[in-house]
């Protein structure tokens, strides 16, 4: 009997490390609240104009990290980010920054698909209770709004001039990535990252027709956060090899409904560079400046770039700025998209395509986990002398909120009222 005691214990003294070994969190961020969302001008009185309210999630998750000690300074780790919605339930498993990788003094590698680019901004641009709207770094800063020229169609709307809108990075999740990020040195961090398949699909190339779910991009990022200074700057290019086999539109549109949907299916190679710099003084005010210059190019299969759907580019800047006093905190941000440029603009009657979009908020700390706050955002979409064609910029995460879509020259404004607690 006594040997089978000790047995047992010398098998309890083995076990234990082997199950203390993976350490597993639940963390996570319950976020929602209640908007009105307006939308007004544009570029013809028959497209009409939505007035919406809504209780919207506003990027509402669940994650589970995972992290093994391997001795010798390595550690495996893994991440599972679950967004779901809190208004109208439902979710989907691993639909946030989720990968899995090793981490030591050389930095942290992930093989999965993460936020790149888009979110850089977060360092001068943030809020503890505002909605996903609030946000011009992802939102007008991170697209480029310009025209598809369809010959043929004429009438108050133009419907030969369709709206066309590029999202840099996507403005989410980047799939099929390899990525790389630094240890911090001195307050340096660097990132380097290389996606398989950025559309979402890694597919095989079918040289008729071009690949239709291909394309891969990479992005790099320096980023310098120490004391009350932070800056970076960050880079992405992406290229898609899917291609259209002949000069067709890109969308078309119903002259009934002014409802424009996708032609051949296509991928645009996409360019962008940003940069910022933030100060945040004493008494708690921060000050921050973004600059971005971001294009894209639909260029056609067996055609030049520039070609076809043709290309565009613009230039965007922002200011942000806040202050915090106690559990108080007061947020203020200006952005303005530029001019478009390149053959896009050019096969168009014009249009300058310019948009504007200010934010000023307040919300109160309950704690350092819970926050309420009231916000209140305006996007201004430039028209041409004509009225005719003019910027299609959106609000950021619009579809999440189920709310209408800008079009041509239309203007969108939205209160929101909500919550937020972290765990």
């Amino acid at each position: 009997m006594q040997k089978k005691l000790i047995a047992a214990a010398v098998a309890g003294l083995i076990a234990v490390p082997a199950l203390a070994q993976s350490n597993v969190t639940i963390s996570g961020l319950v976020k929602g609240g209640w908007e009105h969302y307006k939308l007004s001008g544009g570029t013809a009185a028959t497209f009409g104009h939505d007035a919406e309210s809504r209780v919207s999630d506003q990027s509402s998750r669940i994650i589970f990290n995972v992290l093994e000690d391997l001795g010798g300074g390595l550690k495996a780790w893994a991440q599972i980010d679950s967004r779901y919605a809190n208004d109208l339930g439902g979710g989907t498993l691993g639909s946030g920054n989720t990968g899995v990788g090793f981490m030591s003094n050389w930095g942290k590698f992930t093989l999965g698909r993460w936020d790149v680019h888009y979110n850089e901004f977060g360092a001068i641009e943030s809020n503890r209770a505002g909605s996903l709207q609030t946000y011009a770094a992802p939102g007008i800063m991170s697209q480029v709004a310009s025209v598809s020229s369809l010959a043929g169609s004429t009438g108050a709307k133009a419907f030969n001039r369709a709206e066309v809108l590029s999202t840099m990075a996507g403005g989410t999740r980047t799939p099929n990535i390899l990525m790389w990020d630094s240890p911090n040195w001195n307050g340096f961090t660097g990132r380097l990252a290389y996606s398989t398949g950025y559309t979402g699909n890694e597919g095989t190339s079918n040289r008729a027709v071009g690949d239709a779910s291909g394309g891969s991009a990479w992005t790099g990022a320096l980023r310098y956060n120490n004391g009350p200074w932070t800056a970076g700057l960050s880079h992405w290019r992406a290229n898609g090899e899917n291609r259209a086999t002949s000069a067709t539109a890109v969308v078309i549109c119903n002259p009934t409904s002014g409802v424009c949907t996708p032609g051949p299916n296509r991928a645009a190679d996409q360019r962008s560079t940003r940069a910022w710099v933030g100060y945040t003084f004493a008494m708690g005010l921060k000050v921050g400046l973004g600059w971005d210059r971001s294009g894209y190019d639909n260029h056609i299969f067996g055609a030049a770039k520039g070609v076809g759907s043709g290309n565009a580019s613009r230039s965007a800047w922002m200011i942000p700025v806040s202050y915090t006093f106690g559990p108080h905190a007061i947020y203020g941000t200006y952005a303005r998209a530029g001019s478009a440029s390149g053959s896009a603009i050019a096969a168009t009657t014009g249009g300058d395509y310019k948009a504007t979009l200010w934010t000023i908020g307040y919300d109160y700390a309950f704690s350092k986990r819970t926050s309420v706050g009231v916000f209140y955002t305006k996007l201004n979409n430039n028209l041409n002398a004509a009225g005719t064609a003019g910027g299609a910029y959106d609000l950021f995460g619009l579809g999440a909120s189920g709310a209408t879509t800008t079009r041509m020259g239309e203007d969108a404004r939205q209160w929101y009222l909500g919550m937020a607690h972290s765990f």
